[in-house]
């Protein structure tokens, strides 16, 4: 029996549907204090004065931590891949303000008190005088000569600048038979997982070993990020990782309240927690996805892409969110699916008095696929050919992989066209073209828009503490032939030790249910890098199978001396070692690890040496970091990708826009388990839909957060998915990883926002609509049909005339 492709449930599934999760806020210590952060009000100023008198007198306050004292005694915190690498500014910073602040926000005292009120009035007593500077929160503005500058000791505001170039763009443009220009804007916008983030810290002085609980995605890099900062011994720090509600990024290793609530605890010798409340969240926790592209795209005639000069400026925010390299990776990732012999890519980060940047599910890729869709339907209209046509044209052909990008980035395998023919299909577009026009007869607009999402997983950096391309895994067969497996990778929620246990039981042969699988305890499991990227499965899972594969190895050593034939005539499955041919000759897996514990010098277990466990790190293919040597540099490993379409009905009154339907043919290679894989689909899929219709982290001129509750910053929940989401998988396998996974945790989120625009003005053929400003509100969209109408109505020969072809999309 093959578990792998089995749909089965979570292993952790029915405790945590139960209640009987135990999350970071859930563990409990004696005589632990809170922590709670004063944080400024103001988006740029200088700290003249910090009052702390009136806080001190409250009763219950143990301990208020200023910057002056922890710059004194602990290391910054610097960017796990810091923009100084590649000629850009160095990112580095303490968990407190000590001179200026740069976003509203930013955290400037600590206190530390007997419960969580008393620290929270106490935060409210803290007086700073601070005095206000000028204030920028545009990333265009913030390049121009004159901008205020966000950090004192920089000469300018941009963090990092790159160039990537292919062929020659100006030429490619001359000989284009048209062209298109523009732009494109993807908001400001964050996660929003169930649980907050959460830290619990623990110091024992007679052990000398200072314990944090943490929602961390990363113990093992969350512990050396502690070890730096403090300046204590990585083997002085447990990190322990509990359930964990959602993580998409944001529970990265780095953050300031980690690095204070470890502190604390140190020089206090007593447990400090903190629980972050959601308005400190929306402040300060992290940011993702502002990006503008500018482009000039030439075509041919027949909508082939000749040349594509592409600039990209990404509002990182203030440089205390370390996560600016998400930038990178969008422009990295240019063009994406698509083959364009003449390309330039220029990239410019930005700092702006704005929160910074933290991961989010997607980390980049997400915005230049919905550049690249924009893009491509502004040259359908141009030509008249049907939109998903044109991408069928400029598909990089199954052939050609493995192909190289013109940032260097070695795309593993794919058959892009098929996905998209099989997604065609599903969607049956004559069908609903004649249900488009039914409905128009009743006065309804409905639309149908596609996208082509790309989404390379597995990232590994050179000289990187957090990302890198290996990860380790134990498998241990106990005397009784139940297995424990240990994993360096961990899950925030996502299911992936579910499918690791698939994964050992058959590399072993032994039931599912004879399985357990630990996770995210740093003085237990192995080395290893946690999670984020996809990288679980394809990475963690693939050293799990490795360490398997050599248990397995000495198993049969040892049963095929009991049974007196050659290991390469047996096989294992359901918990017995069977002779091949011969299913009345086997042994239970069990009665041979009791040979190789019980009796390890009879004459089955002499040969191998006692026990039955094995460690056993993997690390990738398809990753190059020489190219001094290798000739190129590329960081992902494996490249998922879903062929996407989206039917929508909008209210042209009100601009309100409903998905009706959602398609996707996913390709994230092998599929290890189906519900897995589909689960993760969805979630994307819904957080796709909140940022193309809905999510938007609003700042004014003066640099103040405007959407800081759940009241003015709207999630989608399951009343606003579509009634039906189709997906299937095509399976592609990569070469990468021995079992052919590439990873499908950040899959679903990036095309459901180019779908739904394309859809939207695929909805009013007979206008010349084009939404190339993201989210889609009923304001904007509004706004835009009355644009378009107005403009029809003093040319009625244009309307339409700029996309010709319009309907047969």
């Amino acid at each position: 029996m093959s578990y792998m492709g089995q749909a089965r449930p979570g292993l952790h599934n029915r405790r945590l549907v139960a209640g009987r999760g135990r999350f970071t806020a859930d563990v409990e210590r004696p005589n632990a204090c809170w922590m709670a952060l004063a944080r400024t009000p103001h988006a740029s100023a200088r700290i003249l004065e910090i009052d702390t008198s009136e806080a001190e007198a409250v009763p219950g306050v143990v301990k208020i931590l200023l910057g002056e004292e922890l710059a004194r005694e602990t290391r910054p915190l610097t960017a796990s891949y810091n923009p100084e690498r590649g000629g850009g500014k160095r990112l580095s910073f303490h968990a407190l303000s000590v001179d200026h602040v740069h976003f509203v926000g930013q955290p400037v005292a600590a206190v530390v008190a007997t419960d969580r009120h008393a620290a929270h009035l106490a935060c409210e007593r803290i007086v700073v005088d601070y005095e206000q500077e000028p204030v920028v929160t545009d990333a265009v503005e913030a390049l121009e000569p004159d901008a205020p500058v966000v950090i004192p000791e920089w000469e300018d505001n941009l963090v990092y600048r790159t160039e990537y170039n292919q062929g020659d763009v100006a030429a490619g443009l001359a000989e284009a038979s048209g062209t298109v220009s523009g732009s494109f804007k993807t908001q400001r916008y964050l996660s929003s997982p169930i649980e907050p983030r959460s830290y619990l810290a623990d110091f024992d002085p007679y052990e000398e070993m200072l314990t944090v609980w943490s929602s961390t995605q990363m113990p093992h890099p969350a512990r050396g990020t502690l070890s730096r900062c403090l300046g204590l011994p990585e083997t002085s720090i447990r990190v322990v990782q509990g359930d964990v509600g959602g993580g998409f990024g944001t529970k990265s290793p780095g953050s300031s309240e980690e690095i204070l609530v470890a502190y604390l605890s140190h020089q206090l010798q007593r447990p400090v927690r903190w629980v972050e409340e959601r308005q400190e969240y929306f402040l300060s926790c992290g940011h993702a996805r502002e990006t503008l592209f500018e482009f000039d795209a030439g075509f041919t005639d027949d909508g082939r892409l000749l040349a594509l000069d592409i600039r990209v400026t990404g509002d990182v925010g203030s440089p205390t969110g370390l996560a600016w390299v998400q930038s990178y990776v969008t422009a990295y990732c240019l063009p994406c699916a698509y083959k364009v012999p003449n390309c330039r890519v220029r990239l410019h980060s930005v700092a702006t008095n704005k929160c910074g940047w933290a991961g989010y599910r997607g980390f980049g890729k997400e915005t230049a696929t919905q550049a690249m869709d924009r893009i491509l339907d502004r040259v359908a209209d141009a030509t008249g050919i049907d939109r998903l046509e044109v991408r069928l044209r400029n598909f990089i052909p199954p052939d050609e992989f493995p192909y190289s990008q013109v940032s260097g980035a070695m795309l593993d395998s794919g058959d892009y066209p098929t996905a998209m023919r099989r997604l065609a299909e599903m969607v049956d577009r004559d069908a609903f073209r004649a249900e488009q026009e039914a409905a128009r007869q009743e006065g309804r607009h409905l639309g149908l828009g596609f996208a082509f999402e790309l989404t390379p997983e597995g990232c590994s950096m050179p000289h990187n503490p957090v990302l890198q391309g290996y990860d380790g895994a134990t498998v241990r067969v106990g005397p009784s032939g139940r297995v424990t497996v240990l994993t360096g990778v961990t899950s925030p929620g996502s299911g992936n030790e579910t499918g690791i246990a698939q994964i050992v039981a058959d590399a072993l042969g032994v039931r599912f249910d004879d399985v357990r699988v630990i996770q995210g305890d740093t003085d237990t499991c192995p080395y290893g890098l946690g999670n984020f990227s996809s990288r679980s499965l394809m990475i963690g899972g693939s050293a799990a199978l490795e360490a398997a594969n050599e248990l397995r190895d000495k198993l049969f050593r040892v049963a095929g001396n009991a049974l007196e034939v050659a290991e390469e005539d047996l096989v294992s499955e359901d918990g017995e070692i069977r002779v091949k041919g011969s299913p009345d000759r086997s042994i239970p897996i069990r009665k041979v690890a009791s040979m190789i514990y019980t009796n390890a010098f009879g004459r089955e277990a002499l040969e191998v040496e006692p026990g039955l466990e094995s460690t056993r790190y993997f690390r990738v293919g398809n990753v190059y970091h020489q190219p001094e040597t290798q000739g190129r540099f590329s960081a992902y490993p494996t490249w998922p990708y879903m062929a996407c379409a989206a039917v929508v009905e909008v209210d042209p009154t009100t601009g309100l826009v409903k998905v009706v339907r959602y398609y996707g043919v996913h390709d994230c290679g092998t599929v290890i388990n189906p519900m897995l894989v589909e689960g993760n689909l969805h979630g994307g899929i819904a957080q796709g839909l909140g940022g193309a219709l809905y999510e938007d982290l609003v700042y004014d001129e003066n640099g103040q957060l405007l959407t800081t509750t759940f009241m003015d910053y709207t999630l989608p929940t399951a009343v606003e998915m579509p009634a039906e989401v189709i997906t299937e998988h095509q399976v592609t396998p990569t070469e990468a990883t021995p079992l052919g996974t590439k990873g499908a945790g950040e899959s679903g989120i990036a095309g459901p926002i180019s779908a739904i625009a394309s859809a939207i003005e695929d909805a009013f053929p007979d206008l010349d609509l084009e939404l190339m400003e993201m989210p889609l509100q009923p304001e904007r969209v509004w706004q835009a049909i009355q644009a378009a109408q107005n403009q029809g109505a003093e040319d009625p020969g244009a309307q339409g005339a700029a996309r010709p072809g319009a309907s047969a999309r």
